[in-house]
């Protein structure tokens, strides 16, 4: 692996080591709240103002940051602001999905360059060497397409359906054992990696960039061919013991015994998730959610029932965090009212009213693309909420 994106205590001079990972701290500053005067770099970073004018001043020559002028004014002379040069360094985002895969090439402003790239996956369909070939040449195709010089993408995020743990250890889809996954894609790709499963991915995508935004207590669940649950429990996503807390589409569920493919019976995805959906009605998610549309009977009972036992399981999620919100994602949303009104009808039914008066549920307003959206908090979390990460963009 390239570890020139990492850095090992102690690997510099006392006096240059402090100044690099100040420099890096005031990137990751200026990175998470956009432009800072320099009194307001000071009282963030705890260094004097000569000190922060000549990194800067360092920073401006080496093309991190841009002189912005004068910011606005809150009483008084208006301040002097500074910010990223957003195409000082990029960040790439990989959501490796059952059906799709979508690769994006974001700047430091977190925009993707000329948006995100769509194809089909391999996942299921391919040896995991076969997958994995597949999504380094997707990768190369897209950095070629886009013009990005290699050097300047920093770091890597990927989001994988099924069990991962901390570690970043894959247990579902490509399941290497030693070299795991993630040091496999590092040699590949020549930059650091972090995994997280999708459904984690997605909440972190909804706590900073969609409807949940900045709501402390949220469970983020996706319904697509199967169904995740990704929870952010005061304001910090929460993983569980080993890190794969949140397989919601495997709780028990009154009434079922259809088995899963997971090897349990009566679990919600039998009924609740696109798999089944499609299975039930003997045609795609895509052409039974187009259909209920139409009026056709058969398709709107199959997503009645899939969101009353939805709503159902949504009720036990309820009582058991006391969630400020709900947020529901994935492809299945596209039903919109044809599965949200029978979800909210079993969680009137389930819930205890105190609980779910206090819950708002809603729909993912960040659509198919929250996923390869919480790539980038995946790399961010590494970066700057790690009090002792080695790594860095600077």
């Amino acid at each position: 692996m390239n570890d020139s994106n990492t850095i090992n205590k102690g690997f510099l001079p006392g006096l240059k080591e402090k100044r690099y990972l100040q420099k890096k701290a005031i990137i990751g500053f200026l990175y998470k709240m956009g432009e800072l005067s320099k009194p307001e770099i000071c009282r963030l970073t705890n260094v004097t103002t000569p000190t922060v004018g000549k990194m800067i001043d360092e920073l401006m020559e080496e093309g991190w940051v841009v002189d912005r002028g004068c910011g606005n004014s809150i009483g008084g002379k208006r301040p002097h602001v500074f910010s990223l040069n957003p195409d000082a360094a990029y960040i790439l985002g990989v959501d490796i999905g059952r059906e799709y895969l979508r690769i994006a090439i974001f700047n430091l402003q977190n925009e993707p360059i000329e948006g995100i790239l769509e194809y089909p996956s391999i996942l299921e369909g391919q040896d995991d060497d076969v997958t994995l070939k597949y999504i380094k040449e997707r990768i190369d195709e897209v950095i070629e397409k886009l013009g990005v010089d290699r050097a300047k993408i920093k770091m890597c995020g990927v989001a994988l359906p099924g069990l991962i743990d901390r570690e970043g250890n894959t247990y579902t889809y490509l399941t290497y054992e030693r070299p795991g996954l993630k040091d496999i894609l590092e040699e590949m790709l020549g930059m650091p990696v972090f995994i997280d499963n999708d459904s984690n991915v997605m909440a972190m995508a909804e706590h900073t960039f969609g409807i949940a935004k900045n709501i402390n207590n949220v469970l983020c669940i996706s319904v697509n061919e199967c169904i995740g649950l990704g929870m952010i429990l005061n304001s910090k996503l929460y993983r569980g013991g080993i890190g794969m807390a949140g397989e919601f589409g495997h709780i028990r569920i009154s009434g079922l015994d259809a088995p899963c493919h997971c090897g349990k019976i009566g679990c919600l995805e039998t009924v609740s998730s696109g798999r089944a959906i499609e299975k039930v009605a003997g045609r795609s998610l895509q052409a039974v959610i187009d259909a209920a549309g139409k009026d056709d009977i058969s398709a709107i009972e199959v997503l009645h029932q899939a969101g009353e036992k939805l709503g159902e399981g949504i009720a036990a999620m309820i009582h058991l965090f006391n969630p400020d919100m709900v947020v529901i994602g994935g492809e299945v949303t596209e039903a919109r009212d044809l599965l949200i009104v029978p979800v909210r009808q079993a969680v009137n039914k389930y819930a205890l009213a105190r609980m779910r008066n206090h819950c708002e549920l809603v729909m993912s307003n960040l659509g198919g693309y929250s996923a390869i959206l919480g790539t980038l908090m995946i790399v961010m979390e590494h970066l700057y909420d790690d009090s002792e990460s080695v790594y860095s963009l600077y």
